[in-house]
């Protein structure tokens, strides 16, 4: 009663090669918690190189793989069904037959009588040595004999044991209620017991008997045994069954016959029972107009194809060999192949798995980030890191590859406890799109910063971005996709063509766990925060000026604390094998989830959403991987609320119908996920389920919700979305004062944006983009002028001058030209007109304006720009939106980016802030004698001092350590966040000022004139940007 696999029956001498070697196991099973006795689960067969398994409830495999019955794996076996029994024969005799439950009979022609060895014995007409182990040797009983035949190497087993059974359930196990009917000289084996000796079946019948306790069902497989013997010898045997002791039930479609042929009608050999020569049998009949195929019956227009006996139902498809060059499908029932040239789709590889040809999807890395956040890479490492900026999570980074680019950013964020982060939002840079999935909208993503709707289809659908269950999925054509749950965790697939190429948080990809903290820098990080801050994505647009300090570290958990989240109360749901999620063990390791679990439960003090999270971002990973969970949150406190008109799905479907696309779950090939889907009759409406006639409309690809109105591109008119979708639109346009722009996401009709550029102090430039740098040119110089072919053009420049050192310069003039004007603003707020000194407040063309505003002089034009001079040292310009892109000089190019900012006038980037500086000299000559729309002002040129000198260029002031240490500590007011300057730092981050409020302390020797100067250049660019600091001067020492 062992339940190990055991040698039935095989050719003992291997070397004979006068007979075929075979060779037959049987594998046993406890059932029903009874291990005191055990039942056959498989038969394996061993022949022509092959093995053939023979498994429960009719199954078959050939070396592992799965086939349909009847089937011919290989010239000279047969695998076909025989009643309840499937049955293998082979050419030189051996027979094999599998009730699929626990009865094996094994026959053998006369040939091999004294040649085999095994449970079955030798075969030699002599019963008394049948008990022979694999030495040769007798042994004393049949559990020493079966454990000698157990197959090695099979450890997870137990060997058999005796039963031990009472007097009393012997005497009943041998009266004709039970095992006496087969020895019952009127029973229904009466024919047949002086043909076929019962003894031998009524002992075993005792046996099982005592073993079960009298069992019924046990009883039941007795009597067939014994029945199916002999009617294997043609004997006909009465009826032995009733609707009451042992009854048959039959499948769909077929019914009970107690001498049924053997030979039934099949898929592949419907006449087969015409040409049968063997002896009747018990069986479950297909009924008429119905085939066995694979074990069930099924009508004839559900018969396949049959080819080199293998069979291919109606509609499958298969590639003849591991090229896939040619496609087969079988197109009608009992029809012949039909086969044509095809290949592999793109993204996918030929190849041959489990011993199947087909084409195969590119396997993918999968780096996942989650909760607070925790961060496994493509390699398998995790990393805990909360920082609250924007980070790389993972971009292409090897030269060359010759791949579509990508590059993948998360935004953290705290969520009431300092001490933990959750992604707020997710970045895909990918095909020249800039896609943002944002935290808390599953109906909407931002590309290129305009609020779109989903689903979202760019460049022929090589970029698509679709609701995916709880989570927004982007797709690229090349096999990228990124899933963001709107909430905190993240999943990344990368195709294997980027083996080796990736790198950020995520690793670099080459199945090497040792090496992903790597940084930028290619050095390895020493934790990580270490790894965390290194992938920081520098002026990253959503990050607060505060972000960029130390992310916090997790404080101890005792180990009592420890020990508790990590039972089957908390986090050992993950691990544990009795609970729903461990259906999921064997696809997904959950180690690393359950660690990241405990370091959530311990940080978050045994938090339940914290938990939630943990075994839902498990239970995502396995959905998304394709394996099927039970409802797992129907036994945990993790409960799913569903708005109106939908309902809770543990395997809802990936695509959902929404009122774009209703048809989409007919079409769906991905995995299920849970979500909250829509009631019948119901799609979703962005993130609403509502009845399909509440459906909004469609416009250029684009859904808008019933009663939304939004602008056509460029603001060429107002669309609004009505009844029934009928969509009704005017050719409204923006305001003189207004620009048509996208704010906050979406496109309209705005005030204009501004941007400043600083020129202050020794000078420091702070140019439209916000690049800092120090340039002491002691000439005049381009600040900002039209670069492009705007039909506006104006142009500010500047003449700095040395005082009182060689190594200090500030501004001496400022000269601006626009429409036929020339004003010139000097050093103590002298103003002069086309070379004409004037009084103010002046008022030019009706609608420029020129005032004093102290401590400055304004110049104030409608064409969205605006000049600030204080007759000393300190220059602000500001210019509106409607510039970006079209200027440049020593302010910049105001194109969004600041690495552009070093453009000389021929067009050539230039790192270095003194070749800059110098490009954008202006000659004397041209300084004296300025042009403004072809016209001439020869006056100008005695408004400043002729001639200059660029010199060398002057390098940083240097300070003692000890005095930069005072200079900072001084200029530190700036950075105070509870300073005079706090209420600018959100619109104008102070770290620029401060600098350069350093620089000119050392370059001062720390004159405190010159430090209230620098803090006034900082007021003056707050207030420029909207920030009121009031009286400022009080709180400083100015």
């Amino acid at each position: 009663m062992g339940n190990c696999t055991y040698t039935l029956s095989q050719l003992c001498d291997r070397n004979n090669s006068l007979l075929p070697y075979f060779n037959v196991e049987a594998s046993n099973e406890h059932r029903g918690g009874h291990t005191h006795v055990s039942y056959v689960e498989s038969v394996h067969i061993d022949v022509f190189g092959i093995r053939v398994t023979l498994g429960k409830g009719g199954r078959v495999t050939v070396d592992g793989e799965p086939v349909i019955v009847p089937s011919t794996p290989i010239g000279g076996v047969e695998i076909f069904p025989s009643g309840f029994y499937t049955v293998v024969s082979t050419d030189f005799g051996l027979r094999v037959k599998f009730d699929g439950d626990h009865q094996v009979e094994v026959s053998l022609p006369s040939t091999y009588k004294g040649e085999v060895c095994g449970m079955c014995g030798n075969y030699n007409g002599d019963p008394s040595d049948d008990f022979l182990n694999p030495d040769g040797k007798p042994e004393p009983d049949s559990t020493s004999l079966g454990n000698s035949w157990q197959v090695a190497n099979l450890t997870s087993c137990s060997s058999g044991h005796d039963p031990v059974c009472t007097e009393d359930e012997k005497d009943m196990a041998k009266s004709s209620d039970f095992c006496g009917r087969l020895t019952d000289i009127n029973g229904p084996f009466r024919h047949c017991q002086s043909v076929l000796d019962p003894t031998g079946h009524f002992e075993s019948c005792l046996y099982d008997q005592c073993a079960l306790h009298l069992d019924p069902g046990s009883l039941c497989k007795s009597l067939q045994s014994y029945a199916d013997a002999c009617q294997s010898l043609g004997i006909a045997i009465e009826p032995w069954r009733n609707a009451t002791f042992c009854p048959i039930h039959c499948p769909l479609s077929s019914h009970y016959e107690p001498c049924a042929n053997a030979c039934p009608s099949t898929c592949k050999d419907p006449n087969a029972p015409d040409t049968c020569n063997l002896p009747c049998m018990e069986a479950c009949v297909c009924d008429s107009g119905f085939f066995l195929y694979n074990g069930t019956c099924v009508p004839s227009h559900q018969c396949g194809c049959w080819q080199q006996g293998k069979h291919y139902p109606v509609g499958s498809s298969f590639w003849t060999d591991d090229t896939c060059t040619t496609r087969c499908t079988c197109p009608s029932p009992g029809g012949k192949l039909s086969c044509f040239d095809d290949s592999c789709p793109k993204h996918y590889y030929c190849g041959v798995q489990n011993g199947v040809p087909s084409c195969y999807r590119h396997t993918y890395g999968v780096c996942r980030v989650h909760n607070d956040p925790h961060y496994n890479t493509f390699d398998k490492e995790t990393h805990h890191f909360m920082g609250t900026c924007t980070y790389t999570l993972a971009k292409v980074c090897a030269n060359e590859t010759g791949l579509p680019y990508f590059n993948i950013e998360a935004k953290n964020e705290h969520r009431g406890n300092p001490s933990v982060s959750y992604v707020q939002r997710v970045l895909v840079e990918v095909y020249g799109h800039r896609i943002e999935i944002l935290k808390g909208h599953r109906d909407q993503v931002l590309v290129n910063k305009v609020l779109t709707r989903l689903s979202v289809r760019k460049l022929n659908n090589a970029l698509r971005v679709d609701i995916d269950g709880r989570y927004v999925t982007l797709e690229t054509e090349f096999g990228l996709i990124v899933s963001y749950d709107t909430d905190h965790s993240v999943e990344i697939r990368v195709p294997t063509d980027f083996f080796n190429k990736t790198c950020g948080m995520c690793g670099n990809f080459n199945s090497h766990r040792q090496d992903d903290s790597m940084m930028p820098n290619g050095e390895q990080a020493k934790n990580s925060n270490e790894l965390g801050n290194s992938w920081q994505v520098p002026n990253a647009t959503y990050d607060a000026p505060d972000c960029t300090g130390p992310p916090p570290t997790p404080g101890p958990c005792s180990s009592e604390l420890k020990n508790l989240y990590e039972t089957e109360a908390y986090c050992g749901q993950l691990t544990s094998s009795q609970r729903p999620l461990a259906v999921c063990h064997s696809a997904i390791n959950p180690n690393s989830f359950f660690q990241s679990c405990v370091f959530d439960l311990c940080e978050l003090h045994g938090s339940q959403q914290a938990l939630c999270g943990a075994l839902e971002a498990y239970a995502d990973a396995c959905q998304r991987a394709g394996v099927q969970l039970p409802d797992w949150r129907n036994a945990t406190s993790c409960k799913i609320p569903c708005g109106h008109h939908s309902h809770y799905n543990v395997c809802a479907t990936s695509c959902p119908a929404t009122c774009s696309n209703p048809l989409a779950p007919w079409n769906c090939t991905k995995p299920c996920v849970e979500d909250c889907e829509c009631d019948e009759g119901f799609v979703l409406s962005g993130a609403q389920c509502v009845p399909q006639e509440d459906c909004g409309c469609v416009h250029g690809d684009q859904y808008y919700e019933k009663g939304e109105t939004f602008w056509q591109p460029d603001c060429v008119g107002q669309c609004r979305c009505a009844e029934h979708g009928n969509l009704s639109c005017n050719s409204d346009s923006c305001k003189k004062d207004q620009v048509c722009k996208v704010q906050n996401g979406i496109l309209g009709c705005y005030i204009p944006d501004k941007a400043t550029c600083h020129i202050y102090g020794d000078p420091h430039y702070v140019t439209f983009d916000g690049r800092l740098y120090h340039f002491q040119g002691g000439c005049n110089y381009t600040a900002v002028q039209i670069c492009s072919n705007s039909s506006e053009r104006f142009s500010v420049t500047t003449r700095n001058e040395h005082r009182s050192s060689p190594h200090w310069t500030a501004l001496n003039s400022v000269a601006i030209s626009l429409r036929n004007i020339h004003l010139a603003l000097r050093k103590n707020k002298e103003v002069y007109l086309n070379g004409a000194r004037v009084d103010l407040p002046l008022k030019l063309q009706s609608d420029i304006q020129v005032e004093e505003q102290l401590p400055y002089v304004v110049v104030d034009s409608p064409l969205g720009f605006r000049v600030k001079f204080d007759g000393d040292q300190q220059l602000l310009i500001q210019v509106d939106e409607r510039y970006e892109g079209h200027l440049c000089g020593l302010c910049g190019t105001y194109s969004g980016s600041q690495l552009d900012d070093f453009q000389q006038p021929d067009g050539m980037l230039v790192t270095d802030a003194n070749k800059f500086g110098n490009s954008w000299r202006v000659e004397d000559d041209k300084w004296r004698q300025v042009t403004v729309n072809d016209k001439v002002f020869s006056g100008v040129r005695n408004i400043f001092r002729i001639g200059c000198s660029p010199g060398p260029p002057i390098d940083p002031p240097h300070c003692d350590p000890v005095e930069e240490a005072g200079f900072e500590d001084r200029c530190r007011v700036i950075l105070s966040s509870n300073g005079p300057f706090t209420d600018c730092h959100g619109s104008l981050p102070p770290q620029l000022y401060f600098e350069s409020c350093v620089y000119d302390q050392c370059a001062t020797g720390g004159d405190e004139g010159q430090l209230c100067k620098s803090l006034e250049a900082y007021a003056a660019a707050c207030e420029m940007n909207g920030a009121d600091l009031g009286d400022w001067e009080k709180d400083t020492v100015c």
